[in-house]
């Protein structure tokens, strides 16, 4: 293993699906540039985490 590898800490569900609910309640304040930002998030890893909660949301239905 390679000991200088440091991967980011997983995001509790909670902090995950308030990420979601934010983008979707209004998409032109909360864009997903702007929640990276303000959550120091990649945009990759935001754009993975609305991704998966839009399907979690999805399957419910």
């Amino acid at each position: 293993l390679n000991p200088s590898f440091k991967p980011p800490p997983p995001l509790s569900d909670a902090l995950r699906t308030q990420l979601y609910q934010l983008y979707v309640s209004d998409t032109k304040t909360n864009s997903a540039r702007a929640l990276s930002s303000g959550h120091n998030i990649s945009i990759k890893r935001l754009d993975a985490i609305l991704r998966l909660k839009g399907l979690e949301e999805a399957w419910k239905k």
